[in-house]
């Protein structure tokens, strides 16, 4: 009897695109919890309550975003390519890198809020509290995904979900119309999916080694770091000017016209989330690297153009069934946040690939420069012409730096990669306590 050898490209391929499902179906979940949550909010609080609600979203956004740098990016571009025992001591280092992060962040965020009108003092409170928890979640799924394995990604990401769908339906029979019991009942339910996270990695978050884990990977950790604090530094730094020269109401439109635009997101983080990773384990040839970067730009334009123009042609009656009465101000924001989605897009190719070559300065550069132009122009449009002058402001900044962000992808790929560590293994005693060994 002939035996039958395997098809081993075939079957690399087939476990990639079950790698690549799992990815998608773990930003679907995560992404549209986020906006059936924000649905809900919308509906049944008042528009100030939402704009507080919006306000102490982007503080988690924000604080998720500047943690990604020395926890999760430190994971995809340096364990993507690790043994499995490596890659689990890695995790639990950066889980209490992670969790410290959140808990700095959160006191931050409480005393913030015990400054503020009283409007905005119970969602900050509430968010602030639970951030470590909130760090803590989004570091697992991350590691999930960098090790290969992201159907655990999803699992966990399903469970937060699914505790907080049972917490929100309890509140809205209860008759809850605040925003500070929605956010406990989100916040909470990620305790409960970061408590799981470890089980399912098989170690803890270890947390005497925080501060070796950030010595050894600062070449990757501080530009990824950097990288968040100046582009989501100068958005947020907007939202609050927005919020004061527009009112409150325009920041609660900009994030109304966000969430419609969320299923994008599940896209673009779902495509970004799987092409690092994949691209760290292969190291392809620039050839390769070149015809990825511009595949996963045109894909996702084309994505985000379909979906803005079924949105363009959305019924009011239905837009007022999502969003209640943010939809009218939602609706004047879209056309602008549409192209700024687009543009942004358009810039993912390239920076997902820069990544994979160990290049976040590049990053940076773009940034740099997109983050005081985002911050300049949105405050001037809100200034003259509210929600929607702010949201074109976005555009412009977006559409100027875009030749700049492909004229460093040219550069990365012609450069190639940054060898900052010869064997991943190496560097696994910043991942795991001074007892143990590799």
């Amino acid at each position: 009897m002939t035996e039958v050898v395997p098809d081993e490209p075939a079957e690399r391929i087939a476990r990639v695109r079950n790698r690549g499902m799992w990815v998608i179906a773990d930003q679907a979940v995560s992404s549209l919890a986020n906006a059936g949550l924000t649905f809900v909010i919308a509906r049944v609080v008042s528009g100030e309550e939402f704009g507080a609600f919006a306000l102490a979203f982007s503080v988690y956004s924000f604080v998720i975003a500047t943690a990604q740098g020395p926890c999760g990016q430190v994971l995809v571009i340096r364990f993507a390519g690790a043994a499995r025992a490596t890659q689990m001591r890695a995790a639990a280092a950066a889980g209490g890198v992670a969790v410290a992060a959140g808990a700095v962040a959160g006191l931050l965020t409480i005393a913030a809020g015990a400054l503020v009108y009283p409007s905005l003092r119970g969602v900050l409170i509430a968010v602030g509290v639970l951030l470590p928890a909130l760090v803590l979640q989004d570091m697992w799924r991350t590691a999930f995904v960098a090790q290969g394995i992201p159907r655990d990604a999803f699992v966990n990401d399903l469970l937060w979900t699914v505790l907080q769908a049972v917490a929100v339906t309890v509140l809205l029979v209860a008759g809850a119309d605040r925003a500070v019991p929605f956010v406990l009942a989100w916040a909470g339910a990620a305790l409960v999916a970061a408590l799981v996270g470890a089980r399912q990695n098989g170690r803890q978050p270890t947390f005497g080694t925080a501060a070796r884990w950030l010595g050894d990977h600062r070449d990757v950790s501080l530009p990824s770091t950097l990288n968040a604090l100046v582009i989501l530094g100068a958005v947020q730094l907007a939202f609050v000017l927005i919020a004061a020269l527009g009112g409150v109401d325009a920041v609660g439109a900009l994030r109304a016209a966000q969430t419609l635009l969320g299923p994008l997101n599940i896209v673009g983080f779902a495509v970004a989330s799987f092409v690092i990773p994949e691209l760290v384990r292969r190291s392809p040839p620039r050839p390769q690297l070149i015809r990825v970067g511009i595949a996963v730009s045109v894909v996702l334009v084309v994505v985000d153009a379909l979906w803005g123009t079924v949105l363009l042609l959305l019924p009011d009656a239905a837009g007022e069934a999502l969003l209640g009465e943010t939809w009218a101000s939602a609706r004047d924001t879209l056309p602008a946040m549409i192209a700024f989605t687009c543009l942004t897009g358009a810039s993912v190719g390239a920076t997902a690939v820069m990544r994979a070559l160990n290049r976040v300065s590049y990053s940076v550069w773009v940034n740099a420069v997109l983050g005081p132009l985002i911050l300049i122009l949105s405050t001037i449009g809100a200034q003259t012409a509210g929600a929607p002058g702010a949201a074109l402001g976005f555009v412009v900044a977006g559409a100027s730096v875009l030749p700049l962000c492909w004229f460093l992808f040219a550069r990365a790929v012609a450069l190639g990669r940054k060898e900052s560590a010869a064997d991943p293994d190496d560097r696994a005693p910043g991942a795991h306590t001074p007892k143990e060994t590799v």
